[in-house]
């Protein structure tokens, strides 16, 4: 094991370290990375399934991920991206998958199963992903600290999901905000300016 440790950080050592911290992440890139798809489905399992912990689901978590991320990958929504002109959201595609699973988990459980459907966690996140639908087509950003009130649910139900849509998150000190892709930066500026969000010159 430790040698293991040791390797990593010598092939660390040799390719050189990126001191630059950043005061963001772009989820609209990140979902792209395969790393990352996977840590974005294990967050959404992780918050969602907690107390089923079916691998398909997991499974069907990681295909939800795939489909939004070939969505960002499409190069007509790459360029709308770019130029600040993105009117289509991942979000269309993820209630449509969610809603489609939901329907056939429904129809393949045990009938003696009494359950209460509004329980089901593909239920939460269905309901979830449209209110986060609605608020992002009437306002550009959402800062963290009002999540709860907005949502009238946890951030950590919250936030894997925004990271799903591909929002831009950035932080300063303990605060930070969610902007929707697809906003030019001189927009984005702006709502940092307005909430009081120092960005580092490296990052802008």
């Amino acid at each position: 094991m430790g040698n293991n440790i040791d390797y990593i950080l010598k092939e660390v050592a040799e390719r050189g370290y990126n001191y630059i911290s950043h005061d963001g992440n772009d989820f609209a890139q990140l979902i792209t990375k395969k790393d990352f798809k996977d840590l974005v489905a294990l967050e959404l399992y992780e918050t969602y399934f907690w107390y089923e912990r079916h691998e398909f689901d997991l499974q069907l978590l990681k295909e939800i991920v795939e489909q939004v991320s070939k969505f960002f990958c499409d190069p007509d929504i790459v360029m709308q991206i770019k130029s600040g002109l993105l009117q289509t959201l991942p979000s269309e595609i993820i209630i449509a998958m969610v809603c489609l699973i939901h329907k056939k988990i429904k129809d393949i459980k045990d009938k003696k199963v009494k359950s209460v459907d509004e329980n089901s966690s593909w239920f939460k996140i269905e309901q979830n992903m449209k209110k986060i639908d609605a608020e992002l087509t009437t306002h550009d950003y959402i800062l963290t600290e009002e999540i709860e009130r907005i949502f009238g649910t946890s951030r950590e139900e919250i936030q894997p999901l925004l990271k799903l849509c591909g929002c831009k998150c950035f932080f300063y000190k303990k605060r930070s905000i969610w902007i929707k892709p697809g906003l030019s930066e001189q927009q984005i500026c702006k709502i940092l300016k307005t909430h009081n969000f120092k960005r580092s010159r490296k990052t802008q």
